[in-house]
This record gives C-alpha cells, structure tokens and sequence, in this order.
C-alpha cells in the first residue's frame, strides 16, 4: 500500500489464473475502490509498491 501527496492510499496488485498460472492483469487501485473478490479460477495477489515496478519493468520489457 502507498500513498500520494493527497493521501489516497493505493494497493498494488497482479491477476492470476490459477489453472494456467499465468498473470492475466496487474495494476493499481485506490483504497475505497479495491475489488477482492475475483471470478472463480483467478486469484489477485497484492504486493508492495516496489515489488510491482520491480515486475512492471521486467514484464514490459518484453
């Protein structure tokens, strides 16, 4: 979780299916606006702001 200058906290998080265990999704959301429950067979893992960048940029580097 982080928080910006407007003090919305953030959570960071990746989408997986867990039947091909690939990532399917990823991305940021505000606080308020966080969705947990997810469709049946994918799972949302949440990470710190510096383990998602960290993954963004080896993903995106593809």
């Amino acid at each position: 979780m982080s928080q910006t200058a407007d003090n919305t906290k953030y959570y960071y998080y990746f989408d997986v299916d867990l039947r091909t265990r690939q990532i399917i999704g990823w991305g940021t959301e505000a606080r308020g606006e966080v969705e947990i429950t997810l469709t049946e067979g994918f799972h949302r893992v949440f990470v710190s702001k510096g383990q998602y960048n960290k993954l963004i940029k080896e993903l995106t580097a593809f």
